[in-house]
């Protein structure tokens, strides 16, 4: 078996995203910068929390829900999805969600172009002293046009 063709649930580069944690599975940099690939466990949402609407001007991001509800935000519709279900977020599109659930929910993230998911890694709030949040947005704007709303 070659190197990086099988993951195995001990491999991967774990990263923690506040109270969301994950694991990216595949670097850009190793499909030629053709997608990225991560997995995301997002806990249960603040009272007040916003969806966290953004875009990605330069980048298509795609989500499967593989466990749990989520309430998803694409474009100005907001749906709850289940396991099973998948969102294409294209270059472009207003997205974001919450999990409302009152349960963690799992999801695995698709990067097209990849590159994005080393944000993830770089911008690990597990790391001491945690890097300053702002410098995601600014990274992400600088990567792939990413603008960011309030909440």
């Amino acid at each position: 078996m070659q190197d990086g063709l099988v993951i195995k649930p001990s491999d991967g580069v774990a990263f923690r995203d506040g109270a969301d944690f994950g694991r990216v599975l595949v670097f850009g940099a190793d499909t030629g910068g053709r997608y990225g690939l991560m997995t995301l466990t997002v806990a249960p949402s603040a009272l007040g929390a916003g969806m966290g609407a953004h875009l990605h001007r330069g980048m298509e991001e795609n989500f499967l829900v593989q466990s749990g509800e989520i309430d998803f935000l694409i474009g100005e519709t907001v749906q709850t999805l289940r396991a099973g279900d998948f969102v294409r977020a294209p270059a472009g599109v207003r997205h974001g969600y919450i999990n409302r659930s009152g349960a963690p929910v799992e999801l695995l993230v698709g990067f097209h172009p990849g590159g994005f998911e080393t944000l993830f890694i770089k911008y690990s709030t597990d790391r001491h002293p945690a890097p300053d949040p702002a410098g995601f947005m600014i990274d992400a704007a600088a990567m792939v046009g990413s603008e960011f709303e309030d909440g």
